[in-house]
Formats: C-alpha cells, sequence, structure tokens
C-alpha cells in the first residue's frame, strides 16, 4: 500500500495554510499569523505524511512518544520564534533557548522519529 490514508490531506492542508500566509491582506494586517500559517503548513504536511506512510506500511515510526513530541515541538518551536517579545515577561530568546535546551536532551533522533 502506498500513502494515501487520509486522501493525501496533508498536502491540501498544507497548501490552504500556505495561501492564507500569502494573502496580501495576511500580510499587511496580521503578519505574524500570515508566517504562523506558513510555519504550520510545513509542520501539519510533513506530520501528515509520517503517519500517512506509517498507517500504510511505506514506513514505521518507531516511538509514538516521540513522534508527537517532535510535532509538537516544531510547532512550540515555531510559534515562540515568531510571538511578539512583550509575551515573554522573562526575555524572549533567553526562554527559546531554554526550552530548546530542554527539548534538545529530551528528543534523540531525526525530527519526526520515524524509520524506514
Amino acid at each position: 500500500m502506498s500513502g494515501g490514508h487520509w486522501q493525501y490531506s496533508g498536502a491540501r492542508l498544507g497548501n490552504a495554510l500556505y495561501e492564507i500566509s500569502e494573502d496580501p491582506d495576511v500580510c499587511t494586517r496580521w503578519p505574524a499569523v500570515g508566517s504562523l500559517c506558513a510555519a504550520l503548513a510545513y509542520a501539519l504536511y510533513g506530520a501528515e505524511r509520517a503517519m500517512d506512510w506509517d498507517l500504510s506500511g511505506d514506513a514505521h515510526i518507531e516511538d509514538d512518544g516521540a513522534f508527537q513530541d517532535a510535532f509538537v515541538w516544531s510547532v512550540l518551536e515555531a510559534a515562540m520564534k515568531l510571538a511578539p517579545d512583550r509575551l515573554f515577561p522573562r526575555g524572549k530568546w533567553g526562554t527559546i533557548q531554554a526550552v530548546q535546551q530542554r527539548h534538545d536532551e529530551q528528543v534523540p533522533g531525526g525530527p519526526w522519529g520515524e524509520t524506514g
């Protein structure tokens, strides 16, 4: 079996989010939202593809917990980097670096935790 568990919805979802991110009104009025949509497009498509391949038997996610952690981390990291400094009362980049260090210590392997 080769992919298509959800009728290739990851690509459609990613394309829709990317289209929102490129909309001129979004870029003008809500640039951070647009940038986050673009980041989510990449993260969601990657996660959907890895899960699809796993469920279809084309590849195998070795550790479901690590896979979930890697996905949540990719969304969290993108959101933190795009968030305004005022949302980080103890400093934006110090907070991000502390979270990155914790992540690096706890999440071994590749970005999606799959083996093929």
